[in-house]
């Protein structure tokens, strides 16, 4: 009953196509520190391999996994580096010697490919307990492929099971498959809290005196989420994986059982005066003196003052940026939208800073009063072919009430063609849509929000970002890339998490700042529990992957109807 560990490391590479890492080697060294530490990790043989080119890392990974280990050995493989994802899914590891094709890609070849690690190592390996932990991008993407056949409980021997818990395969990885990974001038933020877990004892949760792959996971997932909320790390696991023992935790230590207390106590990044009260009677219990009581909050706080410090970092940025252009362009938004990613901040999390520093109309009127209108006195064209009251519709966008203005427009729109509350629309349905009804639409969308909103609006921002229209007017085929760039353009879909927004978790109030074409947005989707996404479905008995377009078949199908209602009508 051995334990054996290989730590690769690649932060140097010849290709100066791909940035070096500096990190790495922190990392590494720190992890080899906990690992190899015989009262922590206690592992038999801890390997360094720095910087090694494609062949020496398959080599020496085939030597972990099928030559060094018996059938109740635990072996780990970490790996800290760049990961790339392939356009089909597969994960790669890039090496030292990995070579950039010229449209900018790794060369495959010269990278090493996960799929084939997990097929013809992982899963020949004696060894049935395995353990991979991933900080690099898209390391999610590594578990896509692994098999969660026969997973029921085995029959292994008492003091094995006591020693290294249960038998079967963890992947602890830093992203998800579509997520970049983030790394600071200390290293992966990932590793960092897997040392720290360790090594203070601190991923210890039900206080037992070991450390499993599963506590260790949500330990670092939980502080990392501290600090850059928009990380995902994410665990997988085959049969037991979750209970493979990786390290050992002081019982009954004084350090430790304070900074648990501090753990509890703190929430938001804060002690309440009854929390700090408790915070310390625990000191004077363990007999902590005030400078190493002072430490240890340090240090359970410092998750949160980094979380701070970017947050900081943004206002400042959206600071500067309106005092240079009061009204910020597409491109000033997708830069900031850009360095809220490399942050890890989500859309909530800035929210706040958006509702103090982008002025709204109604907070320079001297009372509520002011926003109200005559509407008999406006002179706006409220025609329909159908005979639909616009009136409603008219008022809510006056008044700057984007959610039920949304709501209302979805209603009039369905009646509008005679069907029922919760259809969507068809393209059949959309290309005969009557022109005045849908102009009418669109013209008090655009006035009502200053040019910010419309259905004309978001047909200008999807052809910028690449969507075409043939001469007909008709999108000619489905275009995966730009419906991408304008979901985020548009904030219906959050990069960093590769998730679409459901309907309900748009923005519909001035206070968090809807960008630039996100309403309309309630036509797109029947349901509001429904995603703001396309909807796939497969066929078994064809074979291949038929595209329902969904939401996005409305939004090219209404450009196109924009298109030909302007160009027929007066």
């Amino acid at each position: 009953m051995a334990k054996y560990a290989l730590l690769i490391g690649a932060s140097e590479y010849e290709s100066q196509k791909i940035n070096n890492l500096s990190g790495v080697v922190k990392d590494i060294e720190a992890m080899q520190r906990v690992l190899q530490h015989s009262e922590i990790g206690g592992f038999d043989e801890v390997k360094f391999l720095s910087n090694p080119d494609s062949d020496t890392m398959r080599s020496e990974i085939e030597q972990l996994f099928m030559e060094k280990c018996q059938k109740d050995d635990v072996v780990l493989l970490y790996f800290s580096g760049h990961g790339y994802r392939h356009e089909d899914g597969s994960l790669f590891f890039v090496s030292r010697n990995t070579q950039v094709n010229p449209q900018g890609f790794p060369r495959i070849g010269t990278a090493v490919d996960a799929k084939f690690i997990h097929q013809n190592y992982m899963s020949r390996s004696k060894s049935k307990r395995q353990v991979l932990i991933l900080d690099c991008c898209f390391s999610g993407a590594f578990a896509e492929g692994m098999s969660a056949k026969d997973i029921a409980n085995l029959n292994i021997k008492n003091e094995i099971g006591e020693q290294l818990g249960g038998e079967g395969r963890a992947v602890l990885t830093s992203s998800t498959a579509t997520q970049k990974s983030f790394e600071d001038s200390g290293g992966g933020v990932y590793t960092r809290y897997l040392v720290e877990g360790i090594e203070k004892g601190a991923a210890d949760s039900d206080n037992d005196g070991v450390i499993t792959v599963a506590e260790l996971h949500e330990y670092a997932k939980r502080k990392v989420q501290e600090a850059k909320p928009a990380m995902k790390p994410e665990i997988f696991a085959v049969k037991e994986g979750y209970t493979i023992r990786l390290a050992k935790a002081p019982v009954g230590d004084p350090h430790l059982e304070y900074r648990k207390e501090v753990e509890q106590r703190i929430r938001n990044g804060r002690v309440s005066v009854p929390g700090r009260r408790v915070l310390i009677r625990r000191q004077t219990e363990l007999g902590l003196q005030q400078e190493i009581a002072a430490a240890i909050e340090a240090e359970v706080l410092k998750p949160f003052h980094e979380l701070q410090e970017s947050l900081q970092e943004y206002e400042q940025t959206l600071t500067e940026a309106l005092e240079e252009e009061p009204n910020l362009s597409d491109g000033t938004l997708d830069d900031l939208q850009r360095l809220q990613q490399i942050l890890k901040l989500r859309d909530e999390d800035i929210a706040g800073i958006h509702h103090r520093l982008i002025p709204q109309e109604e907070n320079n009127d001297s009372s509520s009063t002011n926003k109200r209108v005559d509407y008999t006195r406006i002179d706006d064209d409220l025609s329909s072919e159908r005979g639909l009251d616009y009136t409603r519709l008219q008022e809510l966008l006056a008044y700057e009430n984007w959610k039920q203005a949304d709501e209302e427009t979805y209603l009039l729109m369905i009646q509008a063609l005679d069907l029922e509350n919760g259809n969507d629309f068809s393209v059949e349905q959309l290309k005969i849509f009557p022109c005045k009804d849908l102009l009418t639409i669109d013209r008090l969308w655009v006035k009502y929000s200053n040019g910010r909103f419309g259905f004309s609006v978001q047909k200008e921002i999807y052809l910028s970002l690449g969507g075409k229209l043939d001469e007909n007017g008709q999108y000619d085929e489905y275009d995966e890339k730009a419906i991408n760039k304008f979901g985020a353009r548009v904030r219906w879909k959050e990069v960093e998490k590769n998730e679409w927004k459901l309907w309900k978790q748009l923005f519909f109030t001035n206070s968090t700042s809807p960008p630039k074409g996100h309403l309309p947005a309630r036509v797109y989707t029947p349901n509001n529990e429904f995603p703001m996404q396309l909807i796939y479905s497969k066929y078994e008995n064809t074979g291949y992957e038929h595209r329902f377009l969904g939401s996005f078949c409305t939004l090219s199908s209404l450009a196109s109807r924009l298109v030909n209602c302007n160009s027929v009508m007066p």
